[in-house]
């Protein structure tokens, strides 16, 4: 055996992806979570089954659209660091000021808290978008322009997450950010009907 002693390699999944130690640990809490998340949710739901299907449609639909709304918000939290990122790259950013405080100062910071929580909250959102699917489905799922497109959107979600991964490593090839305008422009029209 040439190993040398004191070193280990991790051999888990995401130490393939995410070579980051932090953000790989943050990341495997985050798919933790959304994982039990999902498991309340779906036990909720099965043990609820004939509640929510004895419900109005009107009702219904609210607990749907509400799920949707909940994803919508956190959504809007993971893609704002595409704009951030965006300004800090704006050369004019540095002489902008106000007394003492620089406009690109409180950028970075933001630019850090986004870059550090946009993984785990898009890892959440797709457990509440999963949720919002199952309910969708379970009761009538109907081929109508709203639906076609959630489901256009759920897919290019898949993608997406996939993409994000070998972000990591800068192996995308810019993917992901075109599948993100991708997916923000159909979800919006998806939310929007």
């Amino acid at each position: 055996m040439n190993s040398k002693q004191g070193t280990r390699q991790s051999t888990s999944f995401l130490s393939g992806y995410i070579p980051n130690r932090k953000e790989r640990h943050l990341t495997f809490i985050s798919l933790l979570a959304t994982v039990c998340f999902l498991l309340i949710g779906f036990l909720f739901i099965w043990f609820n089954k004939q509640t929510l299907m004895a419900q109005e449609h009107e009702a219904y639909e609210e607990i749907i659209e509400q799920l949707g709304s909940i994803s919508r918000m956190i959504y809007f939290a993971v893609l704002a660091i595409y704009p951030v990122f965006l300004l800090l790259k704006w050369k004019r950013l540095h002489t902008i000021q106000w007394r003492n405080i620089k406009l690109k100062n409180i950028l970075v910071f933001l630019g850090k808290t986004l870059r550090k929580w946009h993984v785990p909250l898009a890892l959440v959102s797709t457990g509440v978008i999963l949720l919002h699917g199952y309910l969708a489905i379970i009761r009538g799922f109907k081929w109508d322009f709203t639906n076609l497109t959630g489901v256009a959107a759920f897919i290019l979600l898949g993608f997406l997450l996939f993409m994000g991964f070998k972000r990591f490593k800068r192996q995308d090839k810019k993917w992901h950010f075109k599948l993100a305008l991708a997916f923000l422009i159909l979800f919006m029209i998806h939310s929007s009907l």
